[in-house]
């Protein structure tokens, strides 16, 4: 299955250590551009148009659940995805607490998309228990790693992977041992453990 970038959301502002090497930030940094984060409703429907079944990154390289975007554009992203039935939605996030409140009081997760959130290392695992309070299909990612993640709790996350840092000025190295604790623990605690998008992989 396709994977396709769904830019409804462009730019960003960097919030932990896990954003410093942000290949979209830095883009920006070099070529002079703005990277204040603004809604693009111009792509609203974009998933509408395509006919052919594919894997969607919502807001790749930004976030849908910065706190500049407003409930009301969400809710229309939230009504195209529904609407794209035939596809595939990632929603991916460091604002975990945005992304409850949000989804509790506005919004409806529909079958065909996935809820996410990132953790770098072990402070940000808080984000695992807002991800655990929405009705949604969920994800967790660990990465890009700065810094050990120990034991977590996994309990109602369905996918979880690792992410490895290649990517910036000065890519951080991850400690094979810190993989392998994350590894051992999803299979405890039968987490299907992802490589990449799950949702292009799952769907094949």
């Amino acid at each position: 299955m396709k994977l396709i970038e769904w830019k409804v959301v462009t730019g960003c502002e960097r919030i932990t250590p896990g954003c410093d090497n942000c290949p979209t930030y830095w883009e920006a940094e070099k070529n002079g551009w703005d990277y204040s984060p603004a809604t693009q409703p111009a792509f609203l429907n974009d998933p509408l148009y395509n006919k052919m079944p594919s894997a969607y990154m919502v807001a790749s390289g930004s976030d849908l659940f910065h706190e500049s975007v407003p409930v009301e554009f969400i809710q229309a992203v939230f009504h195209a995805m529904t609407k794209a039935s035939h596809h595939h939605f990632e929603v991916l996030t460091k604002r975990a607490e945005r992304m409850e409140m949000v989804s509790n009081r506005y919004i409806n997760w529909p079958a065909n998309a996935v809820a996410g959130v990132g953790v770098e290392e072990a402070r940000y695992k808080w984000r695992i228990d807002c991800l655990r309070n929405i009705n949604a299909r969920r994800m967790v990612s660990f990465g890009p790693m700065t810094g050990r993640i120990g034991k977590v709790d996994l309990t109602g996350i369905e996918g979880a992977g690792v992410v490895v840092e290649t990517w910036g000025p000065n890519p951080r190295p991850v400690k094979q041992k810190w993989i392998n604790e994350v590894n051992m623990q999803c299979k405890k605690q039968g987490v299907v453990m992802l490589c990449d998008s799950w949702l292009a992989q799952e769907t094949g």
